[in-house]
């Protein structure tokens, strides 16, 4: 898709037009760069249909002697409420419009939301997000082919040059962002059966055609560093456990960060094996999804400070030789940890990651991605996800890239007395709590137990990961993307 800022009148003759209204807008529409009979034939629309602009609100109707066939109305709501949200779920719905109506090129038009109080760029940026999000679809696994079908070319009209100007200056870097997000999407939809740790590792490969060295921990390296852990999580799988690195490290880098993203392909629960929705398991390695998925963009957007992609990838399976409840491992760092269960096995994977990546490499700031725990989803339900660390500062940055990425994140605690309740009466720790209550803020003080000094936060996707809620931005039964491009704008910075 080619997305283009566009001032003044419209160019060429369009497959759709669309115009986005708030609900004050539609009784007197004025609209400029739409010949006469255009504007004529929306306000016919808009009376005939009794279009009132309500948010997600939209309209579509094929008409004759106008600058397009297809003419797409979208309520934005009322003014006072309007936000990027809002305005992202609107333009979600007429991309899929267009393209469910077969538009090869749309023309974007608004009387005054592009144009409003906000910022001309951010508008821009979440415009190109929702027509790349909006666009995406899964259906890689269909026996029944249909002829497929892309907008080509989406034209987004400002009402001033200098709004059109900054907005030319945002979309390469938006559109390569939301690509990315929709790329995490692909992986974390995939089964099993395709994204597989092997699989994991090729695609992270192809980043060394762009500069980025890629090197993995086999099972054998893992043996030899003492990284036990995460051994113990795979052993009873016939996938190998490794661990990917793939380190983009540009010429005169001052700072590094370090991105480690929860890799576990499929998660049975282990011997404590899960008594519900195992199918939904395959996205447990959604937090590597986003980590790969934004090295990609990484590797595009050039960054000038380090960036190293880690991801510790693995199966938990269920075998006669699976890793047992009271069973007790030494990790990287020569901790141990007693196993109180072993569904709670992506800590495990984390901290030997984590702690050889401290120890190695010692990025400046350390962020890690997971589909951690139930518990922060029922603390924070589906729309944001939780946020840990040892570090204001970091913490600070992570949500305002958050904020920045058009992804939600909420601040949970790290209080010391979380960290004592992972105490182990006969090793170092335990990897699960004495009870059910805050194993959010559990998981994450037992990661902080492997990170060292290293300045770190940790971000629990689970509340938003799988299966995305359906929208305009995406479809049922897919992964969301969660923490892509909040990752990539801790790469890029401010």
């Amino acid at each position: 898709m080619k997305i283009t800022a566009r001032n003044g009148n419209l160019i060429g003759k369009p497959g759709a037009i669309a115009v986005c209204l708030f609900e004050d807008e539609v009784k007197s529409l004025k609209l400029a760069g739409l010949n006469k009979k255009t504007v004529d034939e929306l306000k016919k629309l808009i009376k005939s249909a009794q279009f009132s602009g309500g948010k997600k609100e939209t309209l579509t109707h094929f008409a004759q002697g106008t600058q397009a066939p297809l003419l797409i109305l979208q309520g934005l709501g009322e003014r006072s409420e309007f936000t990027w949200l809002k305005l992202r779920h609107s333009v979600g719905s007429v991309i899929r419009e267009a393209k469910g109506n077969k538009a090869k090129s749309l023309a974007l038009f608004s009387a005054a939301s592009f144009d409003s109080d906000l910022e001309a760029d951010t508008t821009a940026k979440a415009i190109v997000d929702a027509l790349v999000l909006g666009h995406w679809s899964f259906e890689h696994y269909k026996s029944a082919k249909k002829p497929g079908h892309a907008v080509a070319n989406v034209d987004v009209y400002f009402s001033t040059l200098a709004r059109k100007n900054a907005a030319t200056k945002v979309i390469p870097a938006a559109q390569i962002m939301a690509e990315a997000h929709n790329l995490s999407r692909d992986y974390g939809t995939h089964p099993t059966n395709v994204v597989t740790t092997d699989y994991l590792k090729a695609e992270a490969q192809k980043l060394s055609k762009q500069g980025v060295k890629v090197s993995t921990l086999e099972r054998n390296d893992l043996k030899k560093l003492g990284m036990n852990l995460i051994l113990a999580v795979g052993q009873a799988s016939v996938m190998p456990p490794r661990v990917i690195i793939m380190d983009y490290n540009p010429r005169g880098a001052k700072k590094s960060l370090a991105l480690v993203g929860k890799g576990l392909v499929f998660d049975t629960g282990g011997l404590n094996i899960k008594v519900a929705m195992m199918e939904e398991m395959k996205s447990d390695m959604c937090g590597a999804a986003a980590v790969l998925a934004a090295m990609h963009a990484v590797a595009k957007l050039k960054p000038q400070q380090r960036v190293i992609g880690v991801i510790g990838t693995c199966e938990n399976a269920i075998s006669g030789d699976a890793y047992r409840p009271s069973d007790i491992y030494t990790a990287y760092d020569g901790k141990t940890v007693e196993i109180g269960n072993t569904d709670a096995e992506g800590r495990l994977v984390l901290a030997d990651t984590m702690a050889y990546i401290a120890d190695k490499y010692k990025p400046s700031m350390m962020v890690d991605v997971a589909t951690l725990t139930g518990a922060a989803k029922i603390a924070l339900g589906n729309h944001a996800d939780g946020v840990m660390s040892n570090s204001e500062r970091v913490s600070k940055q992570v949500l305002a890239a958050a904020e920045r990425a058009f992804e939600r994140m909420w601040p949970l605690p790290l209080y010391e007395e979380y960290g004592d309740e992972m105490r182990s009466a006969i090793a170092d720790l335990n990897n699960t709590g004495p009870d059910r209550w805050g194993g959010a803020s559990r998981a994450g003080a037992f990661l902080q137990e492997f990170v060292g000094k290293t300045p770190w936060a940790h971000i629990d996707i689970a509340p938003t990961s799988y299966p995305a809620l359906p929208s305009s931005l995406n479809p049922r039964k897919t992964a969301n993307g969660s923490a892509t491009k909040t990752l990539i704008e801790l790469a890029i910075g401010e």
